[in-house]
Parts: C-alpha cells; structure tokens; sequence
C-alpha cells in the first residue's frame, strides 16, 4: 500500500505543472475560460480516482492533453445537441410541431449516427486495438505518438491501425442500413 501523503504530493506537483497549460489547450476547444477550468477539473479528478495504478512516466503529459481534448470535444458535442434541441422546440422562440432545422442541421443528424455506428464498431474490438484506434480517429494522433503513448512499437500500431480500418470497412456499411 502507498504512502498517501507521498500520493498527494506528487499529484499536487503533477497538477501544478500541467494545470494552466491544459487550461489554455482547452480554451482553443471550448472558447470558454469557465469550460476550460471545469474540463481540467475533471480530467485531474479522474486522474486522481484512479491514481494508485497510474504510471507518472513520460507518458502521463501525453495522457493529460489526450484527455482534456477529449473531453473538451465531449463538451462541443454536448453544447452542439442541446443547441438543435432548442431549435427543434422553438425555432424563433415558438413552440413548433415539425422539427426546423436547416438542411445542413439534417446531415449533422446523419453524422451523429455515422458517429454511433463508429463507437459500436470500436467497442467490439480487443481492447489494445480499440485504445489504437481511438487515439488515431478521436484524438488524431499520429503513429509515432500513439507507439510512444502506449509503449509499443511503430509497426505495432500500424497493425492495429490496419485491423481496425478492415473491421470499420465491413461492419460500418451494415450498421448504417438499419
């Protein structure tokens, strides 16, 4: 069992150190200085759930960025849905029978079930493979940085990469049918 205080202390100086840089990566996302603060927030407080099995090497600054990016793209996505809800039940501020989006609204409809049919296929993957993939189509990192993040070789995520895009090229085409 580890020493807790020791475990506050270094967290603390983790926080310290990336704190306001993370702030000012999510503000480019978020375009908000009270989202941003709240986003860190979050991503710190889930670090620290988890922080007895957390490995603060060199990758964990790696873990933060990729973390608040996706959380702040979380954010947009949210801010985005509640946005077209409020459309959809009042556009022009009264209430209205048929939804009034706009034709572009309509094909962000169809991408939010592009998105899904997506994350369907990335859950049914092995669980390294998902973790590939999802650091390359979410958080678009490249090769390099994806084998440094995780510990594992070039060729290694190329593989997984390769996999993952098979699986996506069979299974998408079914699940955007339905």
């Amino acid at each position: 069992m580890s020493d807790h205080g020791a475990d506050s202390s270094a967290f603390g100086q983790l926080f310290e150190t990336h704190a306001e840089p993370l702030r000012r990566y999510a503000r480019r996302f978020v375009r908000s200085r009270e989202a941003a603060e709240d986003l860190v927030q979050d991503v710190f407080f889930r670090l620290w759930r988890g922080w007895e099995t957390v490995e603060t090497g060199p990758g964990v600054r790696a873990y933060l960025y990729v973390a608040t990016r996706s959380w702040a793209l979380n954010y947009i996505r949210h801010e985005d849905t509640e946005a077209r809800a409020r459309v959809r039940a009042f556009p022009g501020g009264v209430a209205a029978e048929e939804p009034a989006l706009p034709p572009e609204g309509e094909r962000k409809l169809e991408a939010d079930d592009i998105i899904r049919a997506i994350e369907q296929v990335l859950a049914s993957m092995p669980p390294r493979q998902r973790e590939v993939a999802t650091l390359r189509l979410r958080h678009q990192l490249s090769t390099a940085a994806i084998a440094e993040m995780l510990g594992i070789s070039p060729r290694t995520v190329e593989v997984h990469v390769a996999r993952a895009t098979k699986a996506l090229r069979e299974r998408l085409p079914a699940l955007l049918a339905r």
